[in-house]
């Protein structure tokens, strides 16, 4: 996954995770009080988010990159007169 879409998925997982904790939250019978733990709850889920989302916290791809690099080409075929009589491939690392 791109950063951009784990930074999403991070977000949402996080939004959603808050909405569950603030509509149970409201199911309860109110008592007198502020209830800022609640409110902290949400606060530290957001900023967990944020962090995981924007710190290279995640592991680098699998595949290598110093993998040679195949290039294919199609070149004429010619015959000793100079005429073309076909193409061939050929193949070339990198």
């Amino acid at each position: 996954m791109t950063s951009i879409r784990t930074a999403c998925a991070v977000t949402l997982a996080a939004l959603v995770l808050a909405t569950t904790l603030a509509a149970t939250a409201e199911a309860r019978p109110r008592h007198r009080g502020m209830h800022w733990g609640v409110g902290a709850g949400i606060a530290a889920l957001a900023v967990g988010g944020l962090i995981a989302a924007g710190s290279g916290a995640y592991a680098a791809p699998a595949y290598g990159y110093d993998e040679p690099i195949r290039r294919c080409d199609m070149v004429e075929r010619v015959n000793r007169y100079g005429e073309v009589v076909g193409y061939r491939k050929v193949c070339s690392l990198y």
